[in-house]
């Protein structure tokens, strides 16, 4: 099999060929120049952004037989192994699998001994923080105090989990995620090298879904040329690697916004039935609702947001229509659906669709909560700019003056308020709307209820009072839901907000001094 994958034919082999981490590479090269080279190097980062491929360039550029040098030759003995992972004088280590304390005291004895050939003796340890603790304290004396001709450089893409005994006597150099324009370049640079056709959306889709890892694009770019038939497309790209196309997202947060339910579950049903998992929509999805974010926080301009032309003026409405606290709280819901999908794996699929579906009602929710918010502050919320001229015109009545004559008009007073008395509502017709919405609270209201009148507001009636009979602390926080009371407010027929109060009964007549004492030492009353 003489197949090379892209991924292996195409890592960066010198300083220059290192993508998107320009902060590392200077800093290596100033300190090659300058021979103050560390005696151990911790490079962190996520997956395939370069750790591993930047460690073995300053391996080369070290032991090359021109060096050390900035730019190594790539084709002396030194290079070539190191590249083939053969030289003897620089020990690749995976820590996934070397990462007993014997695989450590090995190092410990190999690195007093000099070099065989080459300047130094390097040691590379990847995903280095798979060692187990007594792994760690056997290296940690060798790591202190190293020969002159020892050097360590360690990977890893998890850093908390490294002892800070280790972390202290390394320098530590924090690898970023690559931009996706730059990720793009780079696949489209691959396939005119490898004589592939691709269309520039599918490169840029696969640079959106590999999330700043170049490793991962081009092994999604192999994989997409090897089981595509002819040039990939975005179907292709679906069916394989599971990456939504964008319009897909635009159409479900369109119904998410519209309070779609049945839009909701044919999307959830159409991701899942192109080969993704619910993790993947989780994942695509946040980035997709990040996107939208920066729109309405950054407008047009919004940086690492660029939508295609065809799509532009549509996520532009969308990011508005959603407004900045609904994307913010949907994406604190999908964060909070990575771990509930932890907890509960195999119901996976059903928390999804529960979270897609409250999502869509968020509108709801956070009115409610700006209504309640005001109550305790004692501030009504704003008015529709509608209802605040309905109010007005109705607050205002034109009068002549006798003074002035018909003719003219006087400053308009504000009418004295004049409530409607209270009525009683059609009892049987609300409580069949309640049932075809909730069974439950339906048979709880015909259980528990009194009476239901008018509730009155200062300017009159303002939805209903419902008066029922003492509660459970169950059935009291189902009633007092505000997504419930919102959907009962909605009711056809319903005239507006509905309030719950509860019949307490007679009641005694308040006596603090009686509490306190009773309160103090634990008495009861005794009632005659």
């Amino acid at each position: 099999m003489t197949y090379r994958v892209l991924a292996r034919k195409y890592r960066p082999r010198t300083f220059a060929e290192v993508m998107g981490q320009d902060h590392i590479v200077t800093a290596l090269s100033r300190a090659l120049q300058r021979d103050r080279l560390a005696q151990a190097y911790l490079l962190v980062g996520p997956r395939g952004v370069g750790k591993t491929s930047t460690a073995r360039i300053l391996a080369k550029s070290l032991n090359c037989d021109q060096g050390p040098t900035l730019d190594p030759c790539l084709q002396c003995d030194p290079c070539r192994e190191i590249e083939l992972g053969g030289n003897v004088d620089v020990v690749e280590i995976d820590g996934a699998s070397n990462n007993g304390v014997d695989d450590v005291r090995g190092i410990r004895d190999r690195v007093h001994y000099r070099p065989m050939r080459d300047r130094f003796k390097i040691f590379i340890i990847d995903e280095v923080q798979r060692l187990s603790g007594p792994a760690f304290d056997a290296l940690l004396k060798t790591l202190e105090e190293p020969p002159g001709h020892a050097l360590f450089l360690f990977a890893t893409t998890d850093p908390h989990k490294i002892p800070e005994t280790i972390v202290s006597r390394c320098q530590v150099f924090e690898f970023r995620r690559l931009r996706e324009v730059d990720i793009q370049n780079k696949l489209a640079q691959i396939c005119q090298a490898e004589n592939l056709e691709a269309e520039a959306e599918v490169l840029a889709a696969v640079a959106r879904g590999c999330r700043g890892g170049l490793r991962d694009a081009e092994s999604m770019l192999d994989q997409l040329f090897a089981a595509a038939e002819g040039a990939p497309t975005l179907d292709d790209l679906e069916m394989i690697a599971g990456l939504a196309r964008p319009e897909r997202w635009l159409s479900l947060f369109e119904a998410v916004e519209q309070d779609q339910p049945q839009a909701i579950l044919q999307s959830v049903e159409g991701f899942l039935a192109r080969g993704g998992t619910e993790r993947d929509f989780v994942e695509q999805g946040v980035e997709a609702i990040r996107d939208l974010l920066h729109l309405i926080l950054l407008g047009e301009d919004a940086r690492g947001v660029e939508p295609a032309p065809e799509w532009r003026s549509r996520q532009l409405a969308l990011a508005k229509a959603f407004g900045r606290d609904r994307l913010e709280s949907l994406l604190g819901m999908l964060f909070a659906l990575e771990g509930r999908m932890n907890q509960a794996p195999l119901a996976a699929r059903a928390l999804l669709e529960w979270t897609l579906l409250r999502a869509a009602r968020l509108s709801r929710l956070l009115e409610t909560g700006r209504w309640l918010q005001g109550l305790e502050t004692s501030v009504v919320p704003e008015a529709s700019p509608s209802a605040a001229a309905a109010q007005v015109t109705g607050s205002r009545t034109p009068t002549t003056s006798p003074a002035t004559g018909a003719g003219r008009q006087a400053s308009p007073e504000p009418a004295p308020p004049s409530p409607t008395p209270a009525q009683k509502p059609n009892l049987p017709a609300l409580l069949k709307q309640v049932r075809r919405h909730s069974s439950t609270i339906a048979d709880l209201l015909e259980d528990r209820v009194i009476e239901c009148r008018f509730h009155l507001g200062e300017n009159g009636p303002d939805g209903l009072q419902w008066l029922l009979r003492p509660l459970t602390a169950q059935d009291r926080e189902m009633l007092e839901d505000p997504m419930e009371k919102r959907a009962l407010a909605d009711l056809p027929g319903s005239p507006g907000p509905w309030h719950f109060v509860e019949d307490q009964g007679p009641q005694k007549p308040i006596d603090p001094i009686g509490d306190q004492l009773r309160e103090t030492f634990g008495g009861t009353e005794e009632v005659p």
